[in-house]
């Protein structure tokens, strides 16, 4: 979330910008950075290394001429397409020890927000359809990285310590092929748009007739409404004891009550289809 407020901020992405970024989002000051890393990182499996980034001194010429292309890329391409190649290009270079994978999808929402075809406040969820779609994701992943891996010898020394050697050439890492990159983000954009754009409209919408039928009931401190008809709505409109015993001193009995019943048949409304549009499935 703290990313993501920053999308639409009008400012060049910057190795100070990007940094300042990572280190906002990390808890552990030990992983916070301050510039583009110096040493070699890698990705592991199970047993093996899966992934390994440029090496810090190709990293150096690659991050500048990334940067230089992201900031103009969204106003001259698709917007998606340029949010696609950004984002998975930005996480196939992995210029940060930690923190990679957040800023990489941070900077999908950020090549949107930079477009112009979104107003200012306004983003697309395309990180929740990712999250749901992690297996997907990791294919689109998986379209660079497994021929990327094999044009290095990895070494096992010890413990978790490796040696590695890049037999390929650096052009792997300036020009790749985006195409199953950008069709996974293609199919997000529209999933985020279709569903959870929409289910999204439809909670604040309940949320809003829900709240005005309580407040024509019951005389309760704004706060402790928000939460009861939050956690009714995200527990197919039930609220648990724990969350009861939570408000009971503030909270009249018949409240829980009266709140639970209007979401039950708030979301029993939702589920049934429309005489005029049935309900079709996702993205159609």
């Amino acid at each position: 979330m703290a990313l993501l407020q920053q999308a639409h901020e009008n400012i060049e992405l910057t190795e100070q910008y990007l940094s300042d970024l990572q280190s906002s989002t990390l808890s552990n000051p030990y992983d916070r950075a301050a510039c583009f890393r110096h040493e070699q990182n890698w990705l592991r499996g199970a047993s093996s290394v899966t992934y390994v980034p440029p090496a810090p001194d190709l990293l150096t010429s690659l991050m500048p001429a990334f940067m230089a292309m992201a900031n103009g890329l969204s106003k001259q391409i698709d917007p998606i397409v340029a949010a696609s190649v950004e984002s998975f290009g930005f996480v196939f270079l992995h210029p940060y020890m930690d923190g990679n994978g957040r800023l990489s999808r941070f900077q999908f929402h950020h090549a949107l927000c930079q477009s112009g075809q979104l107003e200012p406040g306004l983003l697309l969820p395309v990180s929740i359809a990712m999250k749901r779609h992690e297996e997907q994701y990791l294919l689109a992943l998986q379209s660079f990285s497994k021929p990327a891996r094999k044009l290095w010898d990895v070494t096992w020394i010890d413990e978790d310590q490796f040696a590695f050697d890049f037999k390929g050439q650096p052009s792997i890492y300036r020009y790749w092929d985006a195409t199953p990159c950008v069709e996974f983000g293609f199919r997000m954009a529209e999933e985020a748009l279709n569903v959870d754009l929409r289910h999204e409209t439809e909670f604040l919408a309940s949320f809003d007739r829900i709240s005005r039928a309580v407040n024509e009931e019951f005389d309760l401190r704004s706060n402790d409404q928000h939460l009861l008809i939050g956690w009714a709505l995200q527990n197919g409109g039930a609220i648990s004891k724990k969350r009861r015993k939570q408000l009971i001193e503030r909270v009249p009995a018949e409240a829980f009550e009266f709140i639970e019943a209007l979401v039950k048949a708030e979301l029993a409304q939702q589920e049934a289809p429309s005489p005029s549009r049935p309900r079709s499935g996702p993205g159609l």
